[in-house]
């Protein structure tokens, strides 16, 4: 093997270990802070704004990852946190706040570090997470800091538990009546605003009540409706 190609080789392998490594400190980080800052789905906002220690270092991480050196694995469960705590960064630049809403373009400034680029959250999701991972049980995975998303996770997201974690969390929103609630009398069912939003994510090839159904543990049965409830942009904040 001639030395240019070696160095080549070397090169490439310093460059695997490098994203591995921030990989690990962004990993560790976001771990230590949805364990210490999250519970029952609520953030502690004025806690990590007053101690911004793990969530500063996650983010730092994030834009020293270079994501085509990541397995398809790792590189879906660190878009997903990543979006989660930018989502948690610009509540905490403006906390108090209360609501993402009462911050002009929050979901559309692209102010956020991913390898070398600024991104929106708007951006990261659509542009970037979905594009390259066409999900919609990554919608239960996703929490734009609002009282009617989806519970956040105090487990972050990894290449090891990507799938276990996202199946898991579909089933925990479909069933949590928060976001999808059935009306006997009415043989109505009151879902999450997220159905009508992404409505075409899940209705591919079914109806949205057979999409429903397909993680129910009280199945819909056959002739209700779908009315969509009001979302409640209350900040998930403690």
């Amino acid at each position: 093997m001639s030395l240019k190609i070696r160095m080549i080789v070397l090169m490439i392998l310093g460059s695997f270990a490098f994203a591995k490594a921030q990989l690990s400190t962004f990993s560790t980080a976001t771990k230590e802070l949805l364990n210490n800052q999250v519970a029952n789905g609520n953030v502690n906002y004025a806690a990590i704004k007053k101690n911004p220690q793990n969530l500063d270092l996650a983010l730092k991480s994030l834009e020293k990852i270079e994501l085509d050196q990541l397995t398809n694995n790792e590189s879906k469960a660190l878009l997903i946190n990543a979006y989660n705590l930018f989502v948690i960064k610009g509540v905490v630049n403006h906390y108090p706040i209360k609501s993402v809403m009462d911050k002009a373009n929050f979901f559309d400034e692209k102010v956020y570090g991913l390898g070398s680029q600024k991104v929106s959250l708007n951006q990261l999701e659509k542009e970037i997470l979905f594009k390259k991972f066409p999900d919609e049980r990554l919608h239960f995975a996703l929490v734009c800091g609002a009282v009617s998303c989806p519970p956040l996770s105090m487990k972050p997201y990894t290449a090891e538990n990507v799938e276990f974690m996202l199946k898991k969390t579909t089933k925990a929103a479909i069933n949590n009546p928060n976001l999808v609630k059935l009306d006997m009398h009415e043989k109505k069912v009151y879902a999450s605003k997220i159905f009508d939003w992404y409505n075409s994510d899940f209705t591919k090839n079914q109806t949205l009540i057979e999409y429903l159904n397909r993680y129910r543990e009280d199945m819909i049965p056959d002739g209700f409706t779908v009315q969509f409830m009001n979302y409640d942009w209350a900040l998930n904040g403690k």
